[in-house]
């Protein structure tokens, strides 16, 4: 494969007259679809590694987050409906004959992470994780087992893409406000916290949307 390097000509965000920036805490849905992927990822991860000895082939990175019902109020509340997550993908279900608890890691590994980093969600009663997960196909199997003895890495996708560039001014101020809620829990805010900058010109004006636990406030 022919790489080529070329040089990106426009000026940085932090040199252009308008720039918007925004910072998803750990407990809006984005950053909670993308921490239960990862965190299948690794629980399947450490099976494969401590029954097999190797990472067997895996591809979990799709999940769904229906929102829940709630009924809010100053002083109590109640949750009606609950948050309904969907996990979908593929992974190996089966290795030379041992059979790998696929749904009963992705419940449980959810599960912890829920109630790890969301102080306020009652993970038992409020949350419903339904696993999706089915077995991959055999030839992304069978590549796994061709690439532990390949002199050489062996790809199973066509794409790839990396990249990285300082953190401009704007940036780092909105990265930071969020970062330091987190340093500052406070037991009536939620983590669903988002942080939204916008520069114009040398002008910069954030705005935070933080959730806030109804039975914690009296007014």
């Amino acid at each position: 494969m022919t790489i080529a390097v070329s040089a990106l000509l426009d000026p940085p965000p932090a040199e252009q007259a308008l720039e918007v920036v925004e910072r998803k805490g750990l407990g809006h849905p984005d950053t909670i679809c993308d921490a239960l992927a990862e965190e299948l990822s690794l629980s399947l991860s450490r099976f494969y590694l401590q029954r097999f000895g190797y990472v067997l082939h895996h591809n979990v990175d799709k999940v769904l987050l229906r929102g829940g019902s709630a009924r809010a109020a100053f002083g109590g509340g109640e949750v009606s409906e609950p948050i309904e997550i969907y996990l979908a993908g593929r992974a190996t279900c089966e290795h030379r004959g041992v059979r790998v608890p696929v749904n009963e890691l992705a419940v449980a590994c959810c599960e912890a992470w829920m109630k790890r980093h969301l102080h306020a969600l009652d993970v038992a009663r409020h949350v419903r994780i339904h696993c999706l997960v089915r077995p991959g196909s055999m030839e992304l199997v069978e590549l796994f087992e061709r690439g532990r003895a390949a002199p050489s890495r062996l790809a199973n996708d066509t794409s790839f893409g990396i990249g990285f560039a300082p953190y401009s001014p704007l940036e780092r101020a909105v990265l930071e406000v969020e970062r330091a809620l987190q340093r500052a829990p406070a037991a009536e805010r939620g983590e669903d916290v988002k942080v939204m900058g916008v520069r114009t010109g040398a002008r910069a004006e954030l705005t935070l949307a933080c959730a806030m636990i109804g039975g914690l406030l009296p007014d």
